[in-house]
């Protein structure tokens, strides 16, 4: 898919310096000949799509040394997914026990999960590893009390009353439950209308995700992350908008944005957490012309005032790259510390570095 340009060298001096960062030409290889799972990801979740989460569990797991579906296995899950932020952005994580218990699935035997929030509903849809047994999780819907499709791939129904009742820990997203064998899928939502077009997408029979331009872009531009959040248009540029922080800090950010140089609108953006807790920024625009010319700006912001959360972004991340890759940005952040937040504490805004 070819390769990354690097803008000319830039330098960038801050009040609360990490540093000077300099920006070098060259170009660097993608390694894109396979197919990651957050691609496959994409590809499962309703077009209509505005923020999808996904989480790559048996990843998680390897790095953290998870291993087996029992109660310390589920501890070890949760506190040492906690403490790196690798577990952060799934919609089920604090589930874990329940569900592996009432649904025969669970973080412990997914494959990896994605959480896709639209205007017309969510959808949680997890990828079962190969050889996995299904009707393990359709005698536990049946036993729960969940009414059975007429079709072995439908929706089977349950209902707010019914997952309560079951363990108030287990999301609302489970209260209907497509079982797609065949795509070693399942697929849930929290009204039957929309687990319904979730599953018609998973099998193929609707657009997904996956058939946006932006979002190939976006995803093909990051190799495996363990942790990603994906704004596949200018949602972007209201989810994590500087709108949502006090007059003060809205106009202080003007001020800095006035400094830092231009910034144009986004088309998408993602953030993806690595194994090694690498965090990568991917800002997507309508042009390589205007990802060069963002280029300066957005790294400038990024290590700057974290204006209306507090403090600086520096304060916890060290930018170690900002380069161009066709009409994208990308900015590169190791983390000060070995634990602690680094890709949930940026998923929410305001986040100045990615204003509109």
């Amino acid at each position: 898919m070819g390769e990354r340009r690097r803008a000319s060298a830039v330098t960038i001096v801050m009040a609360l310096v990490l540093g000077v960062l300099v920006v070098g030409g060259g170009a660097v290889l993608w390694k894109r000949g396979h197919r990651s799972e957050l691609r496959d990801a994409v590809d499962v979740v309703p077009r209509s799509t505005q923020r999808l989460s996904y989480t790559d569990w048996a990843g998680v797991r390897a790095q953290l040394g998870v291993k087996g579906t029992g109660a310390a296995a589920v501890e070890k899950l949760a506190s040492r997914g906690y403490d790196t932020d690798l577990s952060a952005v799934s919609s089920v994580d604090e589930s874990t026990a329940a569900l592996q218990e009432n649904f025969g699935f669970s973080p412990l035997t997914m494959q990896w999960e994605a959480y896709g929030q639209a205007a017309a509903g969510a959808t949680m849809v997890a990828r079962m590893p190969d050889g996995f047994d299904f009707e393990k999780v359709t005698d536990h819907l049946a036993e729960l009390g969940f009414q059975e499709p007429k079709q072995d791939d439908g929706v089977w129904e349950g209902g707010t009353d019914l997952v309560a009742s079951i363990d108030p820990t287990i999301t609302p997203e489970l209260q209907y439950v497509a079982v797609l064998a065949d795509e070693h899928l399942v697929v849930t939502s929290d009204t039957a209308e929309y687990a319904a077009v979730a599953a018609a997408v998973a099998r193929g029979d609707k657009p997904s995700l996956g058939d946006l331009d932006s979002v190939r872009e976006l995803v093909g531009k990051t190799d495996d992350p363990v942790a990603a959040m994906v704004w596949p248009r200018d949602f972007v540029c209201t989810d994590l908008a500087m709108s949502q922080a006090d007059q003060d800090s809205q106009d202080a950010a003007q001020t800095l944005i006035d400094k830092a140089g231009k910034v144009t609108p986004m088309t998408g953006m993602l953030m993806a957490l690595t194994p090694d807790r690498q965090l990568e920024v991917v800002q997507l625009y309508e042009s390589s012309g205007q990802a060069k010319e963002n280029l300066e700006a957005r790294a400038k912001l990024a290590v700057g005032d974290a204006l209306g959360r507090g403090g600086s972004f520096g304060d916890e991340l060290k930018l170690t790259d900002a380069s161009t890759d066709g009409a994208a940005v990308r900015l590169v952040f190791e983390p000060r510390k070995k634990t602690g937040f680094v890709l949930s504490a940026l998923d929410s805004g305001p986040v100045l570095f990615a204003t509109c």
